[in-house]
């Protein structure tokens, strides 16, 4: 049904799909604790300087650059050598890849979860209503807008169908306690459906990693995880000479301004790396992830009505559904369709509709 030809377009003048929009929650946790730890540790040492350690008797300014101005020129040198080479680092834990062929419609096999962690090596809190949205489309859940901002989704897929369903959308499915038929889940927006979604998610994030290392899509970047081990053992180094106990307290400069630079090896999706069998279907999902995102002049076989409903689900997983509509408005002329497997007007308002009510919550 999709024309799926890989055809290539030149960039359409857009905005260039950047950095992922958000943060996995471990690696910001991580960038806090590093900038919390090495705060306490500048502002005690500075402020009190040299409590112990082989200077403790310094006081003022010897505490903090020595008697030494070569020491302390010495150091602010060390420190801008440290910063620039964190930040190469930093750089080189990004993973370069080329502008992706257009893609029409999804990898075959492939969901919304799995397509978006194909691209951005994790997944984002839209992943669980993609992945419902997905389910809904394939017609092996239903969706039941109960009240205003109370959804009931109901298993009504008998085992052959869920065969068909990937193995992602099928973890969260069984989560949510939605594979058999009759089985319900209720969202409304409540904590306690949120932290159920939010388990959920976390068990298609976990089965993300096992399906792409199991089918050797992607594999751990030696190169990021020793710049994490630098970054850790830096900050502790940093931490040891604010405190004095390395000396005059400028000492710790060039150890936090490493761990400032190269702080990028924290972000989300850096420890892995795409295979090339992983760059093959990296091209598929991000040339689809282009039409979706409107960095495509052309939608193709998209314009289908049916084809362009099940690209939601996708869109969704992408934040960006609300460009999609546009898109279709914009190439066809005529309003975004509207699917009959979705009981509400307001499925491209992020603010309402399912993906308000079936938010994951910490």
């Amino acid at each position: 049904m999709y024309d799926n030809g890989d055809e290539y377009q030149p960039d359409s003048g857009e905005e260039v799909r950047g950095v992922a929009r958000g943060r996995a929650s471990d690696a910001a946790r991580m960038r806090v604790a590093v900038v919390v730890l090495l705060g306490v540790s500048a502002c005690t040492g500075l402020v009190f300087p040299l409590v112990w350690g082989p200077t403790s008797n310094a006081r003022g300014l010897a505490a903090i650059v020595g008697d030494s101005f070569g020491l302390a020129a010495g150091a602010v040198a060390l420190s801008v050598v440290a910063w620039g080479a964190g930040r190469l680092w930093s750089r080189s834990a990004r993973e370069k890849l080329p502008e992706p062929p257009v893609r029409y419609g999804p990898v075959p096999g492939l969901g919304p979860a799995q397509t978006e962690f194909v691209v951005r090596k994790w997944i984002g809190d839209s992943a669980p209503t993609a992945t419902l949205l997905h389910l809904a489309e394939q017609s092996v859940v239903r969706l039941t807008l109960v009240d205003d901002g109370l959804w009931q989704i109901e298993g009504i897929g008998t085992p052959q169908r869920w065969r068909r369903i990937d193995a992602i959308s099928r973890v969260l499915a069984d989560h949510l306690g939605i594979r058999s038929p009759g089985g319900v889940f209720v969202a409304d927006g409540s904590p306690i459906s949120g932290c159920a979604v939010r388990e959920g998610m976390r068990a298609m994030s976990d089965e993300c990693r096992s399906w792409a290392a199991r089918d050797d899509l992607l594999v751990p970047s030696v190169r990021t995880w020793i710049g994490r081990a630098m970054a850790c053992l830096c900050t502790v180094l940093a931490a040891l000479g604010f405190l004095g106990v390395l000396g005059p307290t400028i000492l710790g400069v060039p150890f936090v301004a490493f761990v400032i630079g190269a702080l990028g090896v924290f972000a989300a999706g850096t420890g892995l790396r795409h295979t090339p069998t992983g760059r093959h279907v990296w091209a598929g999902a991000a040339g689809f992830e282009r039409v979706l995102s409107g960095r495509s002049t052309t939608i193709g076989s998209a314009a289908v009505r049916e084809c362009f409903l099940a690209a939601v689900p996708y869109a969704f997983a992408f934040g960006v559904a609300d460009r999609w509509s546009a898109q279709y408005r914009r190439v066809t002329g005529r309003a975004a369709p509207h699917p009959d497997w979705y009981p509400s007007t307001a499925l491209y308002d992020d603010e309402a509709g399912l993906q308000w009510a079936a938010k994951p919550h910490n």
